[in-house]
């Protein structure tokens, strides 16, 4: 049984093949694991050196392509019109290669051009590819992006449950914050009641859950991974939990001092908190991205700290395979002029990072609706410890 239905997998097929006829394509090769998730049903949540691929035709089911230990899952999860595999018995990349030029050879009307994510594929395969093919490779990464930046409602559901986890795995890195706590064990615990929950609210849901714990000037370093650093009296620390089911990431992140705050650290989180709430107020449809957030920044730099913003006021949240992927029209940045559209779903997380003080940001998740947002992740952004 498939994760989505296949009349969801269907009409994501059959959008993406009427976008590559428009440009005179017959057919495209898929690498990247959120696209090949996307258009087949597959989830490669850890592909462990072995490549996953899709070949998608301008009309039909596309194909997938794997390892032989993945049949199963392939065959299981996949709505496609076959499933091709290899095994260990040569080179990987070369036997799959093979396999998709086979494919593409045997389906399309000798094509001269072959739709390919190219701005982020490797030059080795694509230089065995046109080498196999004697074809153009063109770029169709933004057909993907274009068609995955407005969630469906199967989408919406994973993604909801996800943020009822996140809460749940937030209050539990609450309760585990003492002076002396590790920052391991403070994560440990939050990953432990979100993969608990997730079992009792979604039981067939695979999870690739994880939590950030940072203490200190650790919260300069929004990705770094948790360590044995403990938490004491008057340190800024950052709560950061991210369920990720079935490859669709949700997150939850909130900046908090254990204990009483220096004027330092609470002009900061005021700040922050300011431009977070103004960002959530203003994602709505038809609202300009560059703008939201130019908005948001202001209200730091009003306050003095311009000179410390090191990223964009948020990002889409969908399909984001090992925090890899990201969809390009959703970020909130100040070269996106898009604008905000209907059933995307968006984190609204500016923030400051000073040295010799640390960092400070909120992130909540929203969910655009026909006329303004939900916040999916509501969480107290002021907590005494």
């Amino acid at each position: 049984m498939s994760i989505f239905s296949r009349d969801e997998m269907r009409h994501r097929t059959s959008n993406v093949g009427r976008s590559l006829a428009e440009r005179g394509l017959e057919v495209a090769f898929l690498h990247s694991a959120d696209n090949v998730y996307y258009t087949t049903g597959v989830p490669l949540l850890s592909a462990w050196g072995r490549p996953m691929w899709a070949v998608v035709m301008a009309s039909g089911d596309p194909v997938v392509i794997g390892a032989m230990i993945e049949k199963e899952s392939m065959e299981h999860y996949g709505v496609v019109s076959e499933v091709r595999t290899y095994d260990d018995g040569e080179n990987v990349w070369t036997a799959s290669l093979d396999i998709v030029a086979d494919l593409i050879l045997s389906r399309a009307t000798k094509p001269k051009r072959v739709g390919v994510e190219r701005g982020i594929l490797p030059v080795g395969i694509a230089e065995a590819l046109q080498s196999k093919l004697d074809v153009e490779l063109v770029e169709v990464s933004d057909l993907l992006f274009d068609a995955r930046i407005c969630k469906s409602d199967q989408e919406i559901k994973i993604l909801e449950i996800g943020a009822e986890v996140a809460k749940i795995g937030a209050n539990a890195f609450v309760e585990a914050i003492a002076a002396g706590a590790s920052e391991l064990a403070v994560a440990a615990d939050a990953v432990a009641a979100m993969d608990t929950a997730l079992a009792g609210l979604y039981p067939d849901g695979a999870t690739s859950t994880y939590s950030y714990c940072h203490v200190g000037d650790h919260t300069l370093t929004p990705h770094l991974h948790p360590t044995g650093r403990r938490i004491k009296r008057g340190d800024v620390f950052a709560l950061n939990v991210f369920p990720v089911i079935w490859g669709y990431c949700m997150e939850l992140e909130r900046t908090y001092v254990f204990g009483e705050p220096t004027k330092a650290q609470a002009k900061a989180i005021e700040a922050v908190n300011e431009s977070f709430q103004l960002g959530k107020s203003l994602i709505m449809p038809g609202k300009a991205i560059s703008e939201l957030h130019a908005e948001c920044s202001r209200v730091l730099e009003s306050a003095g700290m311009g000179k410390y913003i090191r990223h964009g006021t948020g990002h889409a949240h969908g399909i984001m395979i090992g925090a890899a992927g990201r969809e390009e029209m959703g970020e909130l940045r100040p070269y996106n002029h898009g604008t905000i559209r209907p059933r995307m779903v968006n984190s609204i997380e500016p923030g400051v990072y000073i040295p010799g003080e640390g960092g400070f940001r909120h992130s909540d998740v929203m969910l655009v609706t026909d006329n303004g947002a939900v916040c999916l992740t509501d969480f107290p952004t002021s907590i005494p410890f």
